[in-house]
This record gives C-alpha cells, sequence and structure tokens, in this order.
C-alpha cells in the first residue's frame, strides 16, 4: 500500500469541508422545511444529519492521518537532513586530514626557508663588503642587490594573501639574484670557459 502524503490528506479534508458545507445549508433549508410542515422534508433533515455525523467521523479520521502523515514526513525530512549533515561531517573530515597534511609541508618548508635566509642574508652582504673592499661601486638601483631575504617573506606573504595571483607571475628570487649579479656571474662563467 503507497503511503499518502500529508497534502494528499489535506486536499480531502479540503474537500470533505466543502461538502460539509454544501450538506450543512442544505441541512439548513431542510430543516426549515421541516418545520415548515413540507411533506418528507423531517426525513430528509434527518438523513442528511445523519450524513452529516458520518462525515464528521471520517473528518475526524483524516485529521488523525493527516498528523501521522505529516509526523512521518517531518521524520524522514530530519533522516535525510542528518544524512546530509553526516556526509557533509565526512567530508570536512577528509579535508582536515588534507589540511594536516599541507600544514606538515609547510612547516617543512617554513623549516628550510628559516634555515635558508641567514645564509643568504651573509652571502648578501658578503658580496657587497667584498665589493665594496675591491673598490667596485654599486648604485643600489638594481633590485637584487639588497634586500632579498625580505624579497622572499614579501613573496610569499603575496602567495598567501592572493596578490601574487593578482600580478600574475613573478621572477624567483634565484632569478632575481642572477639578474642583479649577473656581471659577477657572468665573469665566473667565462673565466670557468
Amino acid at each position: 500500500m503507497t503511503a499518502i502524503t500529508s497534502l494528499e490528506i489535506g486536499e480531502k479534508i479540503d474537500a470533505l469541508d466543502r461538502l460539509v458545507g454544501e450538506l450543512g445549508a442544505e441541512f439548513d433549508k431542510t430543516a426549515s422545511e421541516a418545520v415548515a410542515g413540507v411533506d418528507g422534508a423531517g426525513k430528509k433533515a434527518a438523513d442528511l444529519n445523519q450524513r452529516l455525523d458520518r462525515l464528521g467521523v471520517d473528518r475526524l479520521i483524516l485529521s488523525r492521518a493527516l498528523d501521522r502523515a505529516k509526523a512521518k514526513e517531518a521524520a524522514a525530512r530530519e533522516a535525510q537532513a542528518e544524512d546530509e549533515r553526516r556526509k557533509h561531517f565526512e567530508a570536512a573530515k577528509g579535508h582536515a586530514a588534507r589540511l594536516l597534511a599541507a600544514a606538515a609541508r609547510i612547516d617543512a618548508a617554513i623549516t628550510e626557508f628559516a634555515a635558508a635566509l641567514p645564509e643568504l642574508s651573509a652571502s648578501e652582504l658578503s658580496v657587497r663588503l667584498s665589493l665594496s673592499r675591491a673598490g667596485h661601486p654599486l648604485s643600489g638601483a638594481v633590485a637584487g642587490q639588497m634586500g632579498l631575504p625580505l624579497l622572499a617573506v614579501d613573496k610569499l606573504t603575496r602567495i598567501a594573501d592572493g596578490r601574487a595571483r593578482l600580478n600574475g607571475p613573478s621572477k624567483s628570487i634565484a632569478e632575481t639574484a642572477a639578474f642583479a649579479w649577473s656581471f659577477l656571474l657572468n665573469d665566473d662563467e667565462r673565466g670557468a670557459a
């Protein structure tokens, strides 16, 4: 047996209420005729009254069925909602596991980054001091000849806050350093050849 929905029961109740309204009006008219002494009006009024009583019982049955159907439908909706919540919770657990793995990779990269920064700073300072002692002036206008560690941190900040996407691809720190110190690196390459 197919379960009937609360909407269908509600429609049956509405139709029953309309019928009761029509029969009630007919009963009132017939009862007035019976009081006036119209032949057969009393029996017709009694039949209408009996039918209205049966329809009242039918209405009670339908009302209870409506309450049960609404409760069953609400329980089904809640079960479906609970199933959806469970699926989303399980998805969140998977996302959390991936997040933890990414965080571990970031921690390893930060450790490597933090270890490389002092070397980058010291090397940059050493290049500048050696050039100064060699009497080779630096204009300071070439990007990457000073402040590579800050440039590296700024690059990470731009990646983290999304600004890197807006500006398009930028030079890597190694490319910036290679450009800034190309006059030294190119001399080494020529000397090695």
